[in-house]
């Protein structure tokens, strides 16, 4: 059998919620390059009904990817889907609404997009709806985020209904991986057009859900997409099974977890601390995976006393991050040594983790001036664990002389803060590590979309560029250890741990694989189904 369910992404998720994907009002016969893959099959008899009950620890915010700041990347893929998935080996190869990408040529892409889709406005998913996309986050009026991660595309061209040429400025290895990630994110053509501000808040997309109504800062619902193109494609047309999903935001840890055990609630992401707990309950079914995302701090390394790289680097051995994963996450989490995750291609083994070393960072603070202290400021964000974080750090750097006046902030607040540069040392970390390219370019590119002209390194500019161009995989592996080498000599950010996310379900939530789901990533992330046992909520 095959499978249902989108979700991903980032920044806060919780895959305790996953279901979703696209939409289709053509029928067809099964597709057997989906029906034959491992990761879209399970065992057991699905059951239509029910609503799914989940919550979040604050409001999805903006629900066009492109627009910032999406707060809740898990529900906005009950609606979105995107071109490619990552494969289980970080290579975003996996199909999904783009059935292929040929190159005709280094710097002229084929892309065929697959047919029987349509928007959850009645709008038909092709050739035009995605070139018009693609131009609107190009377009700089329009204020996207996401536009520099686009900067190597020259233009876009229908072929025909379902065929498009993109035309690259350069041989872009980084072009599938950005596919994968959120300009990848497929969207109504004709929904922008109508009202590209609306979009934010009344998204219209393929997946297997469609949104329904939403009261800002309480709730986000969601209703079935009874034409999921997956459902047709996989086989399996009562795809998706649930009725709907319901996120509610509740930003206690506390009261989510105790709505869980009273059943008030079908599945979630869990904090840290509840994973045992969890494991504990005859009620419950909890699971956990690496995620390919980091915590961490970011610096200002351009405006602020931080530019000076010894206090950086006094910044940085004062933590000790073994402490912190212990202390904060409960030993949820792998020490970090630098950008990309360990098991990543990318990843230059040869780099260790920064080490706790206090008394380094007080000689460091003596030889810039500081010896008598140095006072930094900085924000983190106002949920549960980011506040205990941002504790822990703030003691641990009192001990060695440095002041941080930190600032606990709402996303959007925080974004502001971030954009404006004022800051010293505030909230950092990242997800979707697919192609190295993204946050390559995100971070440390003056056009990236999260730098803001914080990072201006000529060496770590140059490397970047380097690796976005290079086509030969051996060569490319070697240029991104050099870039994670430059970032690290040069203290460009705080390190601290890769996550391992814990999750849980009701006993009733049925088809959840996490062995399969940890090997095979997105793939399985988005089709694998859920459903009640009974077909009830």
């Amino acid at each position: 059998m095959s499978v249902t369910r989108c979700i991903r992404v980032v920044t806060s998720f919780f895959l305790a919620t996953l279901l979703s994907v696209t939409v289709s009002t053509t029928a067809f016969a099964a597709d057997p390059t989906i029906t034959s893959k491992p990761w879209a099959k399970w065992d057991g008899e699905p059951k239509r009904g029910g609503y799914y009950r989940t919550a979040a620890p604050v409001y999805i915010g903006k629900m066009n990817p492109n627009h910032w700041p999406v707060n809740d990347w898990v529900s906005l893929v009950y609606m979105l889907e995107r071109f490619q998935l990552n494969d289980g080996s970080y290579n975003p190869t996996a199909p999904w609404l783009a059935e292929s990408v040929t190159y005709q040529t280094p710097t002229v892409a084929i892309m065929k997009l697959r047919k029987g889709v349509t928007h959850h406005d009645g709008s038909p998913f092709n050739a035009e709806s995605v070139k018009y996309t693609f131009d609107w986050i190009r377009d700089k009026k329009n204020k996207t985020w996401t536009r520099g991660s686009t900067a190597p595309i020259k233009s876009i061209e229908v072929v025909d209904e379902h065929t498009i040429r993109w035309n690259l400025k350069f041989p872009w290895v980084g072009f599938e991986g950005m596919l994968a990630t959120a300009p990848g994110f497929v969207l109504s053509a004709a929904a922008l057009k109508k009202d590209a501000a609306g979009f934010d808040t009344h998204p219209v997309g393929t997946g297997a859900y469609i949104f329904e109504e939403a009261s800002p800062g309480n709730y986000v619902k969601f209703k079935r997409n009874p034409n999921w193109w997956f459902a047709k494609a996989s086989g399996n047309p009562d795809m998706p099974y649930f009725d709907g999903i319901l996120v509610s935001v509740i930003p206690d840890p506390t009261v989510r977890l105790a709505n869980l055990r009273a059943g008030k609630l079908d599945g979630m992401r869990l904090e840290k601390s509840q994973y045992a707990i969890a494991l504990k309950d005859p009620k419950l079914k909890a699971f956990k995976y690496n995620r390919e995302a980091m915590a961490g701090l970011r610096f200002n390394t351009t405006k602020g006393v931080l530019k000076d790289i010894r206090l950086r680097k006094a910044v940085s051995h004062a933590i000790d991050r073994k402490a912190l994963i212990i202390g904060t996450q409960f030993g949820l989490g792998r020490i970090a040594s630098a950008m990309y995750p360990d098991d990543h291609w990318a990843h230059n083994p040869n780099l260790k983790a920064v080490t706790y070393d206090p008394e380094l960072s007080k000689k460091l603070l003596a030889e810039a001036g500081h010896g008598d202290g140095l006072v930094i400021k900085g924000y983190m964000y106002n949920t549960t664990n980011s506040t205990t974080i941002a504790e822990a750090v703030k003691g641990m750097l009192a001990k060695v002389g440095i002041d941080w006046q930190v600032e606990m902030m709402p996303p959007p607040a925080a974004a502001a803060r971030m954009k404006s540069l004022d800051y010293d040392l505030a909230q950092g970390g990242w997800g979707w590590i697919y192609d190295p390219d993204r946050l390559a370019t995100g971070l440390y590119h003056p056009k990236g979309g999260f730098n803001f002209g914080r990072s201006n390194n000529p060496e770590i500019i140059a490397l970047v560029e380097a690796g976005k161009k290079e086509t030969d995989r051996k060569k490319r592996q070697g240029i991104y250890w050099k870039l994670e080498e430059a970032v690290y000599n040069d203290y460009q950010d705080v390190f601290l741990w890769w996550e391992e996310i814990p999750f849980g379900f009701r006993k009733k939530v049925m088809g959840w694989d996490n062995a399969t789901f940890i090997k095979y990533k997105d793939p399985h992330y988005f089709s694998h189904p859920l459903w009640f046992a009974d077909g009830k909520q």
